[in-house]
């Protein structure tokens, strides 16, 4: 069901509702004043027939008579009147043609109004098709009269009023749905707008347009909102197709030389056993530089971290057991730790190679003779190097995918260690700088924050 015919069908509910309890609040209140009327005439009645006298004539039932008029039935009770047939109900035997045989019902109640263990009460009965209203009220010791009159004009009267607000009842719930019908769609012609704009940049396939923003209104806002998601929905599109531009470039020099060095093996001739030897060891290098490089673009290609893989990981820990690698791997190289406990939420494996290219990058700048230094506390992780630094034309282009700075394209590597670094980092919402210590050397800083971190 659209939304517009939603608004109109709730629309008519409402304005039913709101007449329907109107109309019977209306016919409530009528029927009370009209009852009321009759009840003063009663009352009035009693108040003039105070000995048998004084009261009117009795008459017949007809149909017809004007409310108001002269037509009153009246009739002297004492305790021990007998009662009408349906005891405790407003029955009994009346509307003969002859005024004389008129009997008005009798209850146990009213024969206790004579007695006078019960104060005066209305009624309303129902004799042979007439509706009576009536009253018993006590006018001596040991006699009370019974008064009534009929109401044919006061039930008319209702019945007229019922029909005019039914009628009335539905022309509203009409007009409510008509009104709601053209009512919302002009109050959701905007809507409309917006989505026929949405549904044409979809079909377009165009993520350089954009919706206009008129306004400051809820669909306004809408827009916005749609316009910053195509935003970094560009954004993301286009940092895709750099990934897979740069990757085909950084891809093409290792399978160059490797489909180099295939051909040579495979040519017959009279290749020295040391060169055939040189030429696998340069095979098996650009095979595993090759694989690393993948596994570098398949990094570079995740976002976030999933729950379930998020655990305590003891950071400390982790970095120990990199800088033994690293140890290990180059035997030459001093590293000078200072760690502090620290548990991280995160991923071990990726932290582990947050840490691992920290490393990687000092070593690959670090001078020969000087220390790398490796300290963490308080949440935060510093690798320093005593290298020549990062150039001011560098710095702030250290942490994007593939780009190698003119000194490092002639080195092994393929651009992404320091982009991979800043990318985990950012999954585990901790933050990541580069800059320059004022004695020289490079500065790698990633600090965690205290919320993601247990010091």
């Amino acid at each position: 069901m659209s939304i517009r015919r939603r608004v109109a069908i709730a629309a008519a509910v409402a304005v039913a509702v709101a007449v329907a309890v109107a109309s019977l609040a209306s016919y409530v209140a009528v029927r009370a004043r009209l009852l009321a009327t009759v009840d003063s005439s009663l009352r009035t009645l009693v108040e003039r027939g105070l000995n048998a006298r004084a009261l009117p004539p009795r008459g017949e039932f007809r149909r017809g008579e004007r409310f108001g008029g002269p037509l009153v039935y009246s009739q002297i009770v004492t305790p021990s009147s007998d009662l009408s047939e349906g005891s405790g109900e407003r029955r009994g035997r009346s509307a003969r043609a002859r005024a004389d045989d008129v009997r008005l019902p009798v209850t146990e109640r009213d024969r206790e109004v004579a007695a006078g263990s019960a104060r005066a009460y209305f009624w309303d009965a129902d004799i042979q098709g007439v509706s009576l209203r009536g009253i018993t009220a006590p006018v001596a010791t040991g006699v009370a009269i019974e008064l009534a009159r009929p109401v044919d004009e006061v039930q008319s009267a209702l019945k007229g009023l019922g029909i005019i607000l039914l009628i009335v009842t539905g022309a509203g719930v009409a007009a409510g749905a008509g009104l709601g019908w053209v009512v919302s769609g002009r109050a959701l012609r905007p809507v409309t707008a917006f989505t026929a704009r949405t549904e044409e940049l979809a079909d377009a396939g165009d993520l350089s347009r954009r919706l206009p923003v008129v306004g400051d209104d809820e669909i306004a806002r809408l827009a916005r909102v749609f316009n910053g998601t195509l935003d970094k929905l560009e954004s993301s599109a286009e940092a895709q197709r750099r990934l897979v531009a740069d990757a085909s470039h950084e891809l093409r020099t290792p399978l160059a030389s490797l489909r180099a060095n295939i051909e040579v093996l495979q040519q017959p001739g009279d290749l020295l056993p040391e060169d055939h030897e040189a030429l696998l060891r340069d095979v098996v290098e650009q095979t595993d530089e090759l694989s690393a490089l993948v596994t570098d673009i398949v990094r570079a290609g995740e976002t976030s971290v999933r729950e379930d893989e998020a655990q305590d990981v003891r950071l400390d820990e982790i970095t120990d057991a990199a800088i033994e690698r690293l140890r290990r791997l180059h035997p030459g190289v001093l590293v000078l730790e200072d760690l502090s406990p620290l548990v991280v939420d995160g991923v071990p494996e990726r932290l582990n190679r947050l840490v691992a290219n920290l490393l990687d990058n000092a070593v690959k700048w670090n001078a020969a003779d000087k220390p790398i230094e490796v300290t963490l506390r308080e949440g935060v992780l510093t690798v320093r190097d005593h290298g020549p630094g990062f150039a001011e034309d560098d710095l702030p282009r250290v942490f994007e995918r593939f780009y190698r700075s003119p000194e490092a394209r002639g080195m092994p590597g393929s651009g992404l260690g320091l982009s991979i670094v800043q990318q985990v980092a950012q999954m585990h919402g901790a933050s990541v700088t580069a800059g320059n210590a004022p004695d020289g050397g490079a500065v790698l800083t990633v600090a965690f924050p205290a919320e993601r971190a247990d010091l």
